[in-house]
């Protein structure tokens, strides 16, 4: 038989077969279950003596929070029976976390990735993660059957999706994506995550949550049960969050609403609505040289107070942003072996990102346009600070669908995913008094040039259209032992602009045609063994605005950098093989190799006085390495985990920069980690509980030529908590202390800009190339957090 491979991605419910052991959908109570089998005592499969064997199963009282301690690993590793390394998390693991996680923090364990945190609690999306060395914007974002990503930068901010306490599961595929995924940019990896499913019992669900940093967080969440008679049922939440940085100054604030209506009827029938709104203000923490976190740590952070010709006032770095995200993912069964799913959706994003700068009083430029005098005040050496605000407003929507026919051995499935987007990205300035106030964060009041017009450095409006084909076509034989699949999926994207600053050109934009084909065996030996081996194909569109579209200085009005429409897409051709136990404890391990073509980094640096993604085309990589992860099932109430990874990534090519190139071939790339492991210790006996999660990362490098980098690291979480039987209406009420990074450990969570050489370099025309600084992200410090919550 076919396995439903493409519907897997526009589904929840097939999503969560996946995680066969995780508990039952959206019922937070216990549940008792009868069932009659046929099969006798043998366990063969035929029927013992004409006599029914009845076999009694109990299900698992969950706490309020949806535990059931069933999955190996303290919910680390679900069984999986897949073609492709695949790892992931259910409620088990979810729920003993944080409160405030957001799924980059809760996605640290797994083999191959490295999250770089910069906020202990999860409130802030200043994180990058890495999966076999490949950044946060080659990974494919799917939530609830949708693209969740912002689909120019690719950039997920995963913390605005949904609370933690509404993940159902999440899931990452640590190679290519299904052919089915709504994303073009998965050439390393495809994440997923859904919600809970609704309570089939109206019912509800409250906690508050206090810390460090006066961390506090109030949340709550309705279950309506079946509404009437339609089969119909929902929960609601609402959820608001607060803390201080936990390092310089400034205050975060989140607004978080979830929303999920499930019906299903049948066999086979299911049609959901996912509705999330999140509304985010959070204040910037300061990238870090090597020297200044050497010379500094922590201590290194924006000015608490104002003074006039200083930029780096905190109250001028306050991020925010706003976002919607809809969501129907359906599956019907047609009868006669067809089958239809499909993910209509919808996602607007909304936002500023204010920049502390300074611009020049009459020297400055609109594109090549002479501004003139802009009635600066407080001027230092003829120029005044400002706010350069980076605004951007965003929405796309679209449609992944696809058909199934099952038919004897055979499974054909075909699919379509299209998607539109319509982008508008300013960048405009704000004054700003004596005291240090702008007149305006929101990107109103903006500075005017001498003639009327407002100052832009930025101002373009792009429309984004991509369509994708894919056939797939499954054969299952030795009586659904081994399965072999091949498919081809054609991705197209088509991506046209204005920019409207004076002296750009005008319009700007690419057109990509990328044949994508694929093929995958699997075969389990039986129900404990299986193995697997994929070939896959990915690639992404160029990564932020630059590359397409010509940039401007504010400050000469000349030319910096010229947009192209013929940038090449980054390009993969991806090899696993891997082998699965599931029994007595679940286990995996698998290697992979890449190839990549026109490998892309990108970079974030400061471009008209706002912080800005940056394009990078380092030529050819091969990536090669190994991953393993094993979680063993309950055992006298203990759930242990553990996983590795190595990986040996290398560049093919020199890289071209200053007129020459640079001896890069055969250095190690960077953001590439060497390594990666991570130790679980999960006890819960229905009323204590308590784990830890050690983690250890490797030393990656920053430059090309390998003459910077930052060290390795290690961090420990904690968590405990107890568990409370009914209490009245109250069912199940618990105190949890989660502690995050408990060493307090001073490290370099990540890279934030790449640079080709760290240290001055002969060129292969024996010219010296000077030497440019990579910045870093700091590691998030020391929190505790402690919750109250229940279930009613």
């Amino acid at each position: 038989m076919f396995a439903l491979l493409c519907m897997t991605a526009l589904s929840g419910s097939l999503d969560a077969a996946r995680a066969a052991d995780s508990a039952p959908k959206g019922d937070d109570r216990p549940s008792h279950i009868k069932v009659r089998a046929q099969t006798p005592p043998g366990g063969n499969g035929v029927q013992a003596q004409g006599k029914a064997e009845e076999l009694r199963v109990v299900g698992v009282l969950r706490d309020a929070n949806g535990v059931t301690n069933q999955t190996p690993g303290g919910g680390l590793l679900p069984t999986r029976d897949d073609s492709a390394m695949v790892s992931g998390a259910t409620r088990d693991y979810i729920a003993k976390q944080a409160p405030t996680s957001n799924l980059f923090s809760l996605m640290q364990m797994s083999p191959g990735v490295t999250v770089a945190k910069t906020d202990p609690l999860g409130l802030s999306d200043r994180a990058n993660v890495l999966i076999r060395g490949m950044q946060q914007n080659e990974i494919g974002w799917e939530f609830e059957g949708m693209p969740a990503d912002d689909q120019v930068n690719h950039v997920a901010d995963s913390s605005e999706w949904s609370d933690a306490e509404n993940i159902g599961h999440f899931e990452i595929r640590q190679g290519s994506p299904d052919i089915t995924a709504p994303a073009l940019n998965a050439v390393g990896a495809l994440i997923s995550s859904s919600l809970r499913d609704p309570s089939r019992q109206r019912g509800g669900y409250f906690g508050s949550s206090f810390g460090t940093n006066n961390a506090f967080r109030e949340f709550i969440r309705l279950d309506t049960g079946e509404i009437g008679h339609t089969g119909i049922r929902n929960f609601t939440s609402f959820s608001y969050t607060t803390n201080d940085n936990w390092r310089g100054p400034g205050t975060n604030s989140r607004y978080h609403v979830d929303s999920k209506f499930v019906k299903e009827w049948g066999n086979g029938n299911r049609v959901a609505a996912v509705v999330t709104y999140n509304r985010v203000q959070d204040s910037w923490m300061n990238y870090l040289t090597l020297s200044q976190w050497q010379k500094y740590g922590p201590n290194y952070n924006l000015a608490t107070s104002f003074k006039s010709g200083q930029a780096n006032y905190y109250k001028l770095w306050i991020n925010r942003r706003s976002r919607v995200m809809v969501s129907l993912p359906s599956h019907f069964n047609l009868g006669h072996g067809l089958s239809f799913s499909a993910t209509p959706y919808y996602l607007w994003m909304s936002g500023t990102v204010p920049n502390g700068s300074t611009l020049s009083n009459t020297g400055s430029y609109s594109g090549n346009e002479p501004a003139g005098d802009l009635g600066l005040e407080n001027l230092t050496a003829g120029r005044g600070v400002v706010a350069a605000v980076a605004a951007g407003y965003t929405f796309s929507s679209g449609v992944n669908a696809g058909l199934a026919y099952r038919t004897g051995i055979n499974l054909f499935e075909f699919g379509t995913w299209y998607n539109y987007l319509d982008r508008r990205a300013i960048t405009s300035y704000a004054a700003v008094n004596q005291n240090g106030q702008a007149a305006n964060l929101y990107g109103g009041d903006a500075i005017t040039m001498a003639s009327g017009p407002v100052l832009y450095s930025t101002n373009l409006h792009e429309i984004q259209q991509t369509t994708a084909l894919y056939v797939q076509d499954t054969v299952s034989l030795l009586h659904d032992k081994l399965k072999i699949s091949a498919g081809f999926k054609e991705a197209m994207v088509d991506l046209r602009g204005a920019n409207m600053l004076p002296g750009a050109r005008y319009y700007a934009g690419a057109s990509y045609a990328i044949p994508l084909p694929r093929m995958s065996v699997h075969y389990n030996f039986n129900a404990e063994h299986q193995i697997f081996f994929n070939v896959n194909t990915a690639f992404r569109t160029p990564v932020g605005d630059t590359p397409f579209y010509d940039v401007l200085s504010v400050s000469t009005g000349k030319i910096t950098s010229r947009g192209s429409s013929s940038i090449k897409p980054e390009y993969s051709i991806s090899e696993e093989l891997g082998y699965r136990y599931t029994g007595l404890f679940n286990a995996s391990i698998g290697v992979f190799n890449y190839d990549f073509r026109n490998r892309q980094l990108s970079a974030t640096a400061p471009l008209n006085g706002v912080l800005t993604t940056q394009y990078l085309n380092v030529g050819g990589q091969t990536s090669r390495g190994v991953e393993a992860e094993i979680g063993l099932k309950p055992w006298h109430h203990i759930s242990p985990y553990a996983s590795i990874s190595y990986l040996h990534a290398t560049i093919n090519d020199n890289f071209h920069t200053a007129g020459t190139y640079l001896r890069t071939k055969g250095k190690i790339a960077p953001m590439s980690q060497k390594a990666t492991a991570a130790i679980g210790i999960n006890y819960d006996d229905g009323s204590f509980f308590g784990g830890l999660q050690f983690n250890w990362v490797d030393s990656m490098y920053a430059s090309f030529m390998n003459d910077q980098g930052i060290p390795e690291r290690k961090t420990l979480d904690l968590n405990a908590g107890y568990r409370m039987g009914k209490l009245g209406f109250l069912y199940r009420p618990q105190i949890q202390l989660n502690i995050i990074n408990a060493a307090n450990s001073n490290y370099l969570s990540g890279v934030v800009a790449p640079v080709a050489n760290a240290k001055a370099q002969k060129g292969a025309n024996g010219a010296t190339i000077a030497a440019a600084t990579p910045t870093y992200d700091l590691g998030a410090g020391f929190a505790a957090l402690v919750s109250i919550s229940t279930g009613f």
